[in-house]
């Protein structure tokens, strides 16, 4: 039986080399910064960095009452169940877990910018009790946004689809002078900004 052997070394060259030594400047017009190291991170845009990603998250918390939804830098935990109580415990529970990850890690959170949110069915006059996050504490919100996509409460979408209106409005008056009846642009040109510019606000997360 022939037997292959695979030297797996140059992957690890090639992954060390991608992520070692790495410099940025930033030009503000003609002025151009000192050049400084990055620490961390990968190069956006490479095909190679979504991948070592998913396997810097591989050892995300996982835990068989919370579903993990991880893209990127907007993450989000959810918990679902007929007890708020039992929900509210399953989440701070989820929490302190990705606390400890973090801390391992040393991945940094912005507290400011997490947000928690109820969604359920009728109201209730009962206090809800607040989550604890790296010692912050998580107000319940009314809505929340998220990859674009405000939700609310009751997940009516009324505020997001106002939003989204609202933003294709402003865009139609951007370049109305070039979409317009007395336009000089083609149809097929006029067609084409719409499906470019236009379109995309009125589809997104439909």
């Amino acid at each position: 039986m022939p037997l292959l052997r695979l030297d797996m070394n140059y992957l690890t060259v090639i992954i060390h080399n991608f992520l070692s030594n790495r410099k940025f400047q930033v030009r503000i017009n003609q002025a151009l910064s000192s050049v400084g190291n990055i620490h961390a991170g990968t190069p956006q845009g490479s095909s190679l960095s979504p991948t070592l990603y998913n396997i810097f998250t591989a050892d995300f918390p996982k835990n068989d009452k919370i579903l993990n939804c991880l893209f990127a830098d907007d993450s989000a935990i959810l918990s679902q169940g007929s007890n708020t109580k039992f929900v509210i415990h399953s989440l701070q529970l989820q929490l302190y877990e990705i606390e400890k990850w973090c801390t391992l890690w040393r991945v940094a959170i912005n507290t400011e910018k997490t947000k928690a949110i109820l969604f359920r069915i009728g109201h209730s006059k009962k206090t809800l009790k607040s989550l604890t996050f790296f010692d912050e504490t998580l107000e319940w919100n009314s809505q929340v946004k998220y990859l674009g996509l405000i939700l609310d409460s009751k997940l009516t979408f009324r505020q997001h689809a106002k939003y989204n209106s609202d933003k294709f409005w402003a865009k139609v008056h951007l370049i109305i002078p070039l979409i317009g009846r007395h336009s000089a642009l083609s149809l097929n040109n006029k067609v084409l900004l719409f499906k470019q510019i236009l379109r995309p606000i009125l589809s997104y997360s439909a």
